[in-house]
């Protein structure tokens, strides 16, 4: 049987998890990644958790499908509270919304373990999920944006442990992208935009504090855009 193909969202998350780790991956629809890297023989075993019953049969069907049962779990389970740190070392949370994702990292308590890896593509709420991370003590190893569908995300490698760099102001905003690709200068743009408008309308609103912050940001985010130069 020929293996499908990843789309891009998948196949940058599949691109950092470590040779031969052991998976979860967090809300697996269709149990595409896993069974993905099962096949290419990448991980050494995976569970595969959803929170609906739905998904997790299509789950199951495709686990079934491509003969991948004997490396591959699907569980039911609410983030990972079904899941044993044992077993996983990778843990993968894709298409989901910043706050939701924030939301599991900070209640497994597990995951604060330097050995640990996490691999977070969030839909919305990028800003948010980086502050969240950062409070819980996380920090970004290396992100990256693709183009998939004709949207852009960005995909974070974390781990547990506070590092200095993650207090800048500038973090939360661009994580720990660079303008060193097409698609991340996509993202940056984006956010450039965002935050101008934000800026704008809390200017209108009498908050020039608040503004000038944002501004600020914008600013050296154009920078990083114009000279290539990293973080300003």
């Amino acid at each position: 049987m020929v293996l499908f193909s990843l789309g891009g969202r998948l196949a940058l998350c599949a691109s950092m998890v470590r040779p031969q780790a052991a998976l979860a991956d967090v809300g697996t629809d269709h149990a595409y990644l896993p069974v993905w890297l099962a096949k290419r023989g990448a991980i050494s075993r995976a569970v595969a958790v959803d929170i609906r019953p739905g998904p997790l049969e299509r789950a199951r069907r495709n686990i079934e499908r491509y003969g991948v049962g004997d490396i591959v779990t699907a569980r039911l389970s609410d983030g990972l509270d079904a899941v044993l740190p044992e077993e996983a070392d990778d843990i993968v949370v894709a298409g989901m919304g910043g706050l939701l994702m924030a939301d599991i990292v900070h209640r497994t308590a597990w995951l604060r373990d330097e050995k640990k890896r996490l691999i977070l593509q969030p839909m919305t709420h990028g800003e948010d999920l980086r502050r969240r991370l950062l409070g819980d003590g996380f920090f970004v190893l290396r992100e990256q944006a693709v183009l998939d569908e004709r949207h852009v995300y960005t995909v974070m490698l974390c781990a547990y442990g506070l590092r200095e760099r993650g207090a800048d102001e500038l973090f939360p905003y661009v994580g720990g992208l660079s303008p060193d690709t097409r698609e991340n200068r996509m993202y940056l743009r984006r956010e450039l935009g965002c935050l101008r408008n934000r800026a704008n309308g809390l200017r209108l609103r009498g908050e020039t504090g608040r503004a000038e912050e944002l501004f600020r940001v914008g600013e050296r985010i154009r920078a990083m855009l114009r000279d290539g130069s990293g973080k300003g």
